[in-house]
């Protein structure tokens, strides 16, 4: 969620509010460029919905979004809605995610507006956040809990690549001379994690561990069991046609990897890491996070397994930082205890709401939790 930091002076009249349309798109692309949001080529953006596999059960009661239009037809505001199924306690629970939700400043008073319709629109179960900016914080935290397990306004990480990140750090700091100061500065920083840093365990005996670049019929039997495990758990649904549609943009930009851990060729476990490099403004920072794990083992932790070849492919490519969004997540432990560096992040990240105040008040337990970057649209594109 992104809304301007500075208000304006209210226009004279006021906006109207009305559902999008998919041929709004070239005003919502330039109103989310203006405001620094990532804008999606237009053939990806419709295909958010229209390659949902909800789509043909949902499509035609389904608004991909809101907007605000001015007097003269100008879109200023706008809010969208993405379609997703979770499983809890053996019921299937229709998800929306609200993207990309931006208002010109003139018109930020009604941003509350847009998340009125967002949060109380019919046939849905349960309402997500999870990619909220320090200055969506207000309007969104006076209307919905932050999720209850995990500090979503941290992260842990490694540094994968000592002279760029170094580098990079130094020209953020504005630091002279920074082309200079690098070596030693990745020298010194690279003796620290050598001297402080927790090494990985060895990997787990007996199991196979591979990069692929798709997603296969393997993930169905790995998700049916995993259902039947955590019966109790809030899981986003992730067989293999959401697992398809959930990362297709990413994976056609090369920019997402899937470790797989499998023992005697069944699969146990799996992460996703996504390409998530910083703005221009972070002088070229170029960083992976890991944003899913799941695993059929949870009495053997197979995360430090995977992380191995993650670490090192990092290093080859010279990615500056791993890094995972949500510290002290139970299935996440191994991560944060053995990543040399944690940081805050400027706002809370992850914020629900149900639908049904008996839901809302069941989701209030941590137990009943399994979060991850993963459950909203923080990783669809």
């Amino acid at each position: 969620m992104q809304l301007p930091a500075t208000p304006h002076a209210a226009p004279r009249q006021p906006p109207k509010l009305r559902q999008a349309r998919f041929e709004d798109f070239a005003q919502i692309a330039r109103l989310e460029d203006k405001h620094n949001l990532i804008s999606l080529p237009k053939q990806d953006w419709s295909r958010v919905w229209l390659d949902s596999p909800l789509w043909p059960r949902l499509g035609e009661k389904w608004p991909i979004g809101w907007v605000l239009e001015d007097e003269h037809g100008n879109i200023v505001g706008t809010h969208g809605n993405i379609p997703g199924l979770h499983s809890f306690r053996g019921q299937s629970l229709i998800t929306a995610t609200g993207r990309g939700c931006v208002v010109t400043p003139e018109y930020r008073g009604l941003a509350l507006w847009l998340l009125d319709e967002f949060l109380n629109q019919g046939g849905v179960d349960l309402f997500f956040y999870n990619t909220v900016n320090i200055h969506g914080t207000g309007v969104v935290a006076p209307l919905c809990p932050r999720c209850p397990l995990g500090d979503w306004q941290a992260a842990s990480f490694w540094v994968t690549a000592y002279h760029g990140f170094a580098l990079t750090a130094l020209k953020m700091k504005g630091v002279p001379l920074p082309h200079i100061l690098a070596p030693a500065a990745a020298a010194a920083l690279r003796l620290k994690h050598a001297l402080t840093a927790a090494a990985l365990p060895p990997p787990a005996q007996g199991i196979d561990v591979a990069f692929s670049d798709h997603f296969d019929d393997r993930f169905d039997v790995f998700w049916r069991e995993l259902v039947s495990q955590n019966a109790d758990k809030l899981l986003a649904v992730r067989d293999l046609p959401t697992l398809n549609w959930h990362y297709a943009i990413p994976l056609r930009a090369g920019k997402i990897w899937i470790l797989t851990a499998s023992r005697a060729g069944s699969l146990r476990a799996f992460c996703v890491l996504k390409r998530e490099d910083q703005p221009p403004g972070f002088q070229g920072l170029t960083r992976i996070r890991l944003v899913d794990f799941q695993t059929l083992e949870p009495d053997r932790d197979l995360l430090p397994t995977l992380l191995r070849p993650a670490l090192a492919r990092c290093s080859v490519e010279r990615i500056h930082v791993l890094e995972h969004m949500g510290c002290d997540l139970p299935r996440m432990r191994s991560f944060d205890r053995l990543a040399p560096h944690r940081r805050k992040l400027q706002s809370w990240k992850y914020y629900y709401k149900a639908a049904d105040p008996a839901l809302e008040a069941e989701l209030a337990n941590p137990q009943v939790w399994d979060p991850s970057t993963y459950d909203g649209d923080a990783t669809i594109d």
